[in-house]
Parts: C-alpha cells; sequence; structure tokens
C-alpha cells in the first residue's frame, strides 16, 4: 500500500488551499494545475517519507510537496548555479588507463580524469535542459511542468489529466513509466537513440503535443542561449585544464 493512501483528508481543493499558502508570492495556477491532476490517482503522487504514519497530515504533505516543486523550478538551467561535485574519481580508472596505455603520462591521466567528470557533469545537465526547454515551449499548449519529480514518473501533465514521461535519451527510459492511471496511459518520449549517431524523435513529440516547431535545431539554440546568459549553471573548477585553453 502507497503511504499516500493514508492521508487525514484526501481533496485537491483542499490541497491547493495549502499549497497556495506554503508558495506565497511563488504559488502559479501551474503548481496548482499538477496538483489537481496528480491527486486523480495515489499513484501520481511522490513518495515523501511518511511510510511509519499510520495517517499523514495533508497540509504537512504539500508544505513538503511544495518545497519540492519550488526547488526544481528555481532550481532549472536558465537561473542556478551550478555546485562543484564532491564526488571523486576512483584512482583505479588512473592505474587501468596507464597501464593500458603506457605513453600516457600523469599529467594526461589527471586531464582525462577531469574531463570525464565534467563530461558526466554536462550529460546531467542536459536533462534538465530540455525540461526547462519543453516548459517555455508546451506551456502555451496547456502543458505544465512538474517540477522537482512532484508527480511520480511524469514529467508534464495537462488540466485534462494527459500525462507525459519525458527522457532525453532510450537508455534512460523508466519502466514505470508504461504504467496506466485511472484508465489513462503514461505517453512516453525521448529525445534521441543511443546506438545511432544523430537520430532525432523530435517529430514524435510534436505528434503527440500538436505542434510542428519542436526540432533538434531549436532546442540547441536554446541551450546555447541559455549557457551565454547563465554560464555559471555549470560549475567548472577555475583550475580546470580546459580554462587553459
Amino acid at each position: 500500500m502507497k503511504e499516500t493512501s493514508k492521508f487525514d483528508v484526501y481533496d485537491s481543493k483542499i490541497a491547493i488551499k495549502y499549497a497556495a499558502a506554503a508558495a506565497g508570492k511563488e504559488y502559479t495556477d501551474e503548481m496548482g494545475t499538477v496538483i489537481t491532476v496528480a491527486f486523480k490517482d495515489l499513484r501520481n503522487l511522490p513518495v515523501l517519507g511518511y511510510a511509519k504514519f499510520d495517517i499523514i497530515p495533508l497540509q504537512d504533505y504539500i508544505t513538503k510537496w511544495v518545497d519540492k516543486y519550488l526547488k526544481g523550478y528555481n532550481g532549472r538551467p536558465s537561473v542556478r548555479t551550478g555546485n562543484k561535485s564532491n564526488t571523486f574519481s576512483d584512482p583505479i580508472i588512473k592505474i587501468i588507463l596507464q597501464s593500458r596505455l603506457p605513453k600516457v603520462s600523469s599529467d594526461m591521466a589527471n586531464q582525462v580524469e577531469g574531463g570525464h567528470s565534467l563530461m558526466m557533469t554536462i550529460e546531467n545537465l542536459v536533462g534538465d535542459l530540455l525540461e526547462e526547454y519543453l516548459s517555455v515551449k508546451l506551456k502555451e499548449n496547456g502543458w505544465c511542468c512538474c517540477w522537482g519529480s512532484t508527480m511520480d514518473a511524469v514529467d508534464f501533465c495537462k488540466a485534462d489529466g494527459s500525462l507525459i514521461q519525458i527522457k532525453n535519451s532510450d537508455n534512460s527510459e523508466n519502466s514505470s513509466s508504461s504504467r496506466v492511471r485511472a484508465g489513462t496511459a503514461i505517453e512516453k518520449w525521448f529525445r534521441r537513440k543511443s546506438t545511432k549517431a544523430e537520430t532525432f524523435f523530435w517529430d514524435g513529440l510534436n505528434a503527440m503535443v500538436n505542434r510542428k516547431d519542436l526540432t533538434e535545431d531549436d532546442f540547441r539554440k536554446f541551450v546555447k542561449d541559455t549557457i551565454k546568459k547563465n554560464p555559471g549553471c555549470l560549475h567548472v573548477a577555475a583550475d580546470h585544464s580546459l580554462n587553459k585553453q
């Protein structure tokens, strides 16, 4: 039994009232839409750490939910400041590299290690950029972004209950996206084919949301513009070798 079946009251209108109070000036109609759609099926609601509760106070849950939503929204690439990674590379990686390629110097191995770490960070950033790009583009079609993973396995929803899960690549799909809720399937779309270079699926998304202008070129323009306006969204250490190029 999912923890969110234990609310003291299960009413989307009351939930919206609590959300408006918790969010204050940051409350939006889009937030209200996400809550309304989420409450159409318990499985839409994320688990927020109430497993040991016999009864979950709806107001307390919604306060946490709003915090999660706003952290996602206020942490979008266009406005956020990227953080330094706290993960250290396994030293055995350089040993393997230099054992296989003895001509690789320690300095070069360090550069490869640093470059790999940076590229991993960038790969994670791509998904966030894609989410923000679509939040801007799809708003006029009535789609609302479920910022901060505030709907389980759903990234965008509409007031009519339509649900979409967005993935950057086909090899990052989640099996939960195939679930059916309240008679409505979660539609799923991924941007690229991981095993075939320069293969993208924007036509499928355009058909799904009744548009024609969502393209890889337009997304890349959005990415370039966003990074140019807010370069700090990607943390690059001051002593990183690429800064010396």
